[in-house]
């Protein structure tokens, strides 16, 4: 059960990750540049210690996460600022169905092992609906047809990029490798990614926006968050059963950012219905 309290980190630093733009308002296409690039400067003596003899398809898998990490984090980011972060945030609860799906798509031998076993199938399925529905409740998640639309690219990336990142810890080795691939070569694509992006946005003040980070002096925490946060979820990914119990317990970042905020966390039904639940869907097995 080791992922589980690496899911656990994972979903707290992703609750710094987020109270930080909370605060600070920075372009979306800024801080991928930023994320991204600096990341790989600061995993670049990794490269000196691990084997890019790789395949491919491993390679492509490699680039295809970093795009999805310029996918995700920017419709995040632009919906918080558009739509309400709670909204925002609460709407991507579908993303653990979504990542349980494509799983069994993948691991299809697993689906059909599943699927065998009826109650067990119909047990994980209510499991899976009572949580996202208590997770919808807990967030009060009340979006606009058009806030759906633009949040359904980060759903899907997120449910990929757990997927991705599995596949990544997996087959790069040992966790040294692994993670060296992710730092180096994903995130250094996610910043061109943001950078390609950036620069074909229609705006007034690009200067600005790009010199903002730097004249806030904090960036670096932005940085070293991240860090935390790709090693956590990566090595819970390598650990954990399923992709899934991992994404579930990442839903538990709202809870985390209220902490931070106001250094308590309220008690309420429907806080206690996603605890309860996902508490079941870990130990499904």
């Amino acid at each position: 059960m080791s992922y589980v309290v690496l899911g656990l980190v994972y979903a707290l630093f992703n609750a710094f990750y987020f109270r930080y733009n909370s605060n600070k308002h920075f372009n979306a296409y800024v801080l991928g540049i930023l994320r991204g690039f600096g990341i790989s400067f600061l995993a670049l003596p990794v490269v000196f210690y691990i084997n890019f003899d790789m395949s491919v398809s491993y390679f492509m898998v490699l680039v295809l996460q970093g795009i999805l990490i310029g996918i995700y984090d920017s419709h995040v980011f632009f919906a918080s600022s558009k739509y309400g972060s709670r909204s925002s945030t609460g709407f991507m609860a579908t993303s653990v169905f979504v990542t349980a799906f494509m799983w069994w798509g993948i691991e299809y031998n697993e689906f059909v092992k599943i699927l065998d076993n009826t109650p067990k199938f119909l047990n994980m399925i209510l499991v899976l609906s009572g949580f996202t529905v208590s997770y919808w409740q807990m967030m009060k998640v009340h979006l606009s047809k058009t806030a759906e639309r633009y949040l359904y690219p980060a759903v899907f990336a997120l449910a990929l990029m757990s997927i991705a990142t599995r596949y990544i810890a997996l087959k790069g080795g040992d966790v040294v490798h692994g993670m060296g691939y992710y730092l180096v070569v994903s995130c250094f694509v996610s910043g061109v990614y943001s950078l390609i992006r950036f620069l074909f946005e229609k705006v007034d003040n690009t200067k600005q926006l790009m010199v903002a980070p730097f004249r806030e002096g904090s960036f670096l925490w932005l940085i070293l968050f991240s860090v935390v946060l790709i090693v956590s979820k990566t090595l819970a990914f390598r650990v954990a059963p399923n992709p899934t119990k991992v994404m579930a317990i990442l839903l538990l970042t709202p809870m985390f950012q209220e902490l931070l905020q106001y250094h308590k966390i309220k008690i309420t039904i429907e806080k206690v219905c996603v605890v309860g639940f996902l508490v079941l869907l870990l130990v499904e097995d």
